[in-house]
């Protein structure tokens, strides 16, 4: 079981890593936890989508996770990134805990940790996204046509938006780092993390959870747009939109355009989630 701490006014994060063939990339993503300059506890669960590794490398990844004395669970099945990371966030016991999601082949920036406690020490803040650096070397080439469909990316949603409750319409915009308090991701429906199939959704999981969260906290005075880059986001030849890309534009399609939006808490429950 993962630490959990119980003072009331102790910041605790959960770093909730999700990768699948990440190991190339695992020094640099752990290593960036290890480097955190903040004075605030935090856990760490490394969730690996089914990579089929060899005993030999389960064991190179468990000797990098113990720098940050970190926890691992091989899944023995595919289940696709959001369902991986639902598997992380269900080893979070303290749900007052601030969740990260860092992808396997990413990595945060060392003041990562220290900006999140700043904006978390206001009590109204249950979720923060951000600006994102892009590591694409050496794959320039091959990544020219990743930007052509993320002018909103990285930016804040209008008043009009949030009056509305239009996000679904409006676009995606909340790129790394995305956190938010334990308690809000109980409130998803894990079956909206399905196709109208029944099958998994595969590349555009985060639009999954994302959308419901903004849906349910329902004023921006609770989530949080940070624009300094705190996340540096790996673009290489195995990202799935170099492979997947319909697949990736279709789920992204159905979430926006089918699913129902959320309705907003009850403003007592977020009250009280508060005061806890």
């Amino acid at each position: 079981m993962i630490e959990t701490f119980s003072k009331k006014d102790s910041l605790e994060f959960q770093i909730v890593i999700s990768g699948r063939k990440a190991l190339p990339f695992a020094k640099d993503c752990i290593t960036s936890i290890q480097a955190q300059q903040s004075a605030n506890p935090y856990s760490v669960i490394y969730v690996d989508d089914n990579s089929q590794y060899r005993e030999k490398e389960k064991e190179e990844l468990k000797q990098l996770l113990k720098s940050v004395n970190g926890k691992i669970e091989f899944l023995t099945s595919r289940h696709y990134q959001v369902h991986a990371l639902a598997k992380g966030v269900a080893k979070v016991k303290n749900k007052n805990a601030v969740v990260c999601f860092l992808d396997g082949d990413d990595y945060l920036l060392p003041f990562a940790l220290e900006t999140l406690s700043q904006h978390y020490k206001n009590p109204d803040t249950i979720m923060t996204y951000g600006n994102a650096l892009v590591d694409f070397r050496p794959y320039q080439n091959q990544q020219l046509g990743y930007f052509s469909d993320k002018s909103t990316v990285n930016t804040k949603y209008s008043e009009k938006v949030w009056k509305e409750r239009s996000f679904r319409q409006d676009g995606f915009r909340c790129f790394h780092l995305k956190t938010f308090r334990r308690w809000l991701w109980d409130y998803i429906n894990p079956n909206d993390f399905l196709r109208a199939s029944g099958q998994q959704i595969r590349a555009s999981g985060d639009s999954a959870y994302i959308y419901p969260m903004l849906e349910m906290l329902a004023d921006p005075k609770h989530v949080v747009f940070i624009e300094k880059p705190l996340y540096v986001y790996r673009l290489h030849d195995h990202n799935v939109h170099n492979h997947d890309k319909k697949s990736q534009r279709d789920d992204l399609d159905y979430l926006r355009f089918k699913k129902s939006p959320y309705a907003p808490l009850d403003r007592k429950i977020i009250e009280k989630k508060k005061t806890q």
